[in-house]
């Protein structure tokens, strides 16, 4: 008998491969090439979360201000303006990072919001971005992120950019329950998206790459292409 609560990823395609959806509580480290998706797996993610009812909360380590970024998702169907700053909000953490806040603040600000919104979800985009900030300081704050996660049973994603000859940070990985990859990469002249699922704790999952895309509708998963 499986006793893993699980939520609904809102990928189409995706909660067949993983029994059914996300183990809660759980951290989830998504990695991936550019063009890959992931932005779009995040939003589809909280959105899921926010027509069951969830809220869902974005943390922000780069890229500008929080409204920019929900222009860019709020061409996607399934994205529905009413959402946003409302079950689903965004935090931007850039201006902490560079006045190179402790991990403490980091921390104390993300339990803070944490108990004003009480969230199902939570995604944090590009997390090792703080690793040149916290120094030595980070594994610990890893640690610490990963504890108050499953004590609030919540699920969060953590995304992050492929790089050269590495596919995911290592330290992230060490403390994830789940590793998901997606690819945007050349095969016969042509750009193919994929997923991969290396590593999911207490779920039965399908191996192997597995056929993405990506339109208005958002990212679909196709099993066994």
């Amino acid at each position: 008998m499986n006793l893993v609560k699980r939520i609904s990823t809102g990928i189409p395609g995706l909660d067949s491969m993983i029994e059914g959806g996300l183990p809660r509580p759980s951290l989830i480290l998504l990695a991936g090439d550019a063009g890959a998706g992931k932005t779009t797996f995040c939003t589809q993610f909280l959105c899921k979360g926010a027509d069951q009812g969830e809220h869902g909360l974005c943390l922000l380590t780069f890229g500008g201000p929080s409204e920019l970024q929900i222009n860019y998702v709020s061409s996607y169907e399934f994205a529905k303006s009413a959402y946003f700053g409302r079950e689903i909000c965004y935090i931007e953490l850039e201006e902490m990072a560079e006045k190179e806040c402790r991990s403490k603040d980091y921390l104390d600000l993300l339990e803070r919001e944490i108990d004003a919104l009480n969230p199902t979800r939570i995604v944090i985009e590009n997390l090792s971005i703080l690793e040149d900030v916290l120094r030595d300081e980070y594994w610990r704050f890893l640690l610490k992120l990963s504890h108050m996660i499953k004590a609030r049973a919540m699920v969060t994603l953590v995304t992050e950019d492929c790089q050269p000859g590495i596919l995911y940070p290592a330290n992230i990985a060490q403390i994830a329950d789940g590793i998901i990859l997606l690819q945007n990469e050349v095969v016969n002249f042509s750009r193919r998206r994929s997923i991969e699922i290396l590593k999911m704790s207490g779920t039965s999952h399908h191996l192997g790459r597995h056929a993405v895309d990506i339109s208005v509708k958002g990212l679909v998963v196709y099993p066994g292409l």
